[in-house]
């Protein structure tokens, strides 16, 4: 373990000399046979980081930042279990402090976690554990906790950063795929138009327009996922489907190029954030098409692997079940002293001026794979393309089969007699969802901003069973719409329609006593379903 010292050095870890008008201090020398006991505390006192000694799990010796990082006052946590150092259970049974299950051979390990402060807040921050005695584990461990909450907020920053690129690079794509989407609605209304009289054929037309709005919305939302930012939401993926979905958006960008995949059948899951991985595997084919000047392949291909304790490779990892998925071109490739630099950030082989990209795109890749556990390779020659592979480790959960419901006709839909009150300043919107809920049998009352869905609420509270409430309007948004409303009162069933994908405004909604949440385009179907699942709570 390496401490580096401040500059602000304790006052009991100086020699000082004195001539003249002056008094010269110069540090311990550290080369000297021993250290004091003295000496050693004064040394780990001045430390930028925290540290402190843990047996079995229980704090002992900590030095005066550590409690300074945790909001305690000194030596207010010696001789406690440091299980109260974490929000949640499993992250201290996963972790503990004093680093058992992370620990190598060597007697040295490092893990990030989440630590509480005696406030309750949380901070992000790296614990670096290294045994006093190699040989014999219970005689402790030393920890040095670093706070990291402004590093991860820098990568956040670059992650976004490089999404709005990649969206840069995708707009092309994406614009022409949406064009096409809206010809073919066009299309079909025009042909239905001709003869509003024949029934078989306007159905057909109906069903054709319904499936290009279902294409559009899927298009929509897998943007709005890659594009958000913030906190990781981690769940048992499929990384084939993830990857299926990522080349629906890249190949419209580069038509010119062929892609070939070859995915695994019974492919490990994975436990990962879907918005991050899509935008890793979104990055790779960018760069592979960027290093493919015109005509060009890309091959994509996933696969599971298990990694044994006398493995091959480089450098330390994990042994035990992984998925690898592999994304090479036939570009111009890299030379070896290329390859040391392409995962530094703002290094990019592009020319100064260049609009394809910043070189961000390479450094975020190794960033979200690093941060969910896992390693990447990369294989490459001057003028004889890429491959890049990305290792995961495999989950430990059981997929579980995503059943497709079959569309109700009319006749077997969900209705209601309820009055519900329907908020949107969109008139489209309004003439739509008017229409559904008369269709369905409800009672409408109609609300243009947020201010006149609370008046309108204030007067008939005692008949308004559901509230249908957008998010963005003038005069008063959703959000406080939705407060003056539960002021009214509190048990007002709220169903969220918006066209926002679900991130921490709407769980917070939810968290709240909101309803329901339906997100906007939706068919007559889903709206039913919606309503009826609230208002028979």
């Amino acid at each position: 373990m390496v401490i580096f010292m401040e500059s602000k050095y304790h006052k009991n870890s100086f020699k000082k000399y004195s001539g003249g008008n002056s008094i010269y201090q110069e540090p311990f020398d550290l080369n000297e046979p021993e250290l004091s006991r003295r000496e050693m505390k004064a040394i780990l006192e001045s430390s930028p980081a925290g540290i402190g000694i843990v047996k079995s799990r229980v704090l002992g010796w900590s030095n005066d930042l550590l409690y300074s990082m945790l909001g305690y006052k000194p030596g207010f946590l010696k001789g406690k279990n440091t299980r109260i150092l974490y929000a949640a259970q499993k992250e201290y049974d996963r972790v503990g402090m004093d680093l058992y299950p992370h620990v190598d051979k060597y007697g040295t390990g490092i893990v990030e976690t989440k630590l509480v402060r005696k406030d309750g807040t949380s901070f992000d921050c790296r614990i670096r554990a290294s045994r006093l005695d190699r040989k014999d584990p219970s005689k402790g461990t030393i920890v040095v906790i670093t706070d990291i909450t402004e590093i991860k907020l820098l990568q956040i920053q670059l992650q976004q950063a490089q999404k709005m690129e990649a969206i840069g690079v995708l707009a092309g794509g994406i614009s022409h795929d949406f064009n096409n989407i809206l010809m073919g609605i066009q299309g079909h209304l025009s042909l239905m138009q001709i003869d509003m009289s024949a029934t078989e054929k306007v159905e057909a037309h109906s069903r054709h327009i319904s499936r290009l709005v279902k294409t559009a919305a899927e298009l929509t939302s897998r943007l709005l996922g890659f594009a958000r930012g913030g906190k990781y939401r981690i769940s048992a993926l499929n990384v084939n489907e993830l990857v299926a979905l990522a080349l629906k958006i890249f190949k419209p960008t580069r038509k010119d190029i062929a892609v070939h995949e070859t995915y695994e059948e019974k492919l490990h899951m994975v436990d990962a954030d879907q918005s991050q991985l899509e935008q890793v595997f979104i990055n790779l084919f960018i760069n592979a098409s960027q290093a493919i000047p015109d005509q060009g392949d890309i091959f994509v291909k996933t696969r599971n692997i298990f990694i044994k304790e006398d493995h091959k490779y480089p450098f330390e990892i994990r042994p035990g079940r992984y998925i690898k998925v592999t994304v090479k071109d036939t570009g111009i490739g890299m030379d070896l002293e290329t390859q040391k630099k392409i995962f530094d950030p703002f290094f990019s082989t592009k020319e100064v001026g260049d609009k394809k990209g910043r070189g961000l795109g390479l450094s975020t890749v190794f960033g979200i794979i690093k941060n969910h556990g896992g390693f990447i390779l990369v294989d490459s020659d001057k003028g004889k393309g890429a491959s890049f592979h990305i290792c995961l480790p495999a989950s430990n959960n059981i997929e579980i089969a995503k059943l497709k419901e079959e569309p109700q006709t009319f006749e077997h839909m969900q209705k209601g007699s309820e009055t519900v009150l329907l908020v949107d300043d969109e008139e489209e919107i309004v003439n739509v969802g008017k229409n559904f809920l008369e269709k369905l049998g409800y009672k409408p009352l109609i609300a243009r901003n947020g201010l006149e869905a609370v008046e309108i609420f204030r007067l008939y509270k005692d008949e308004i069973s559901l509230v249908v409430l957008d998010l963005i309007m003038p005069k008063m948004d959703g959000k406080q719409a939705f407060s003056e409303i539960k002021n009214i009162q509190a048990d007002a069933k709220i169903l969220i329609s918006t066209g926002y994908a679900v991130d921490d405004k709407i769980e917070g909604f939810l968290n709240r006593g909101c309803h329901g949440f339906i997100q906007k385009p939706f068919s007559l179907n889903e709206f039913a379903k919606a309503v009826r699942n609230i208002l028979d709570k």
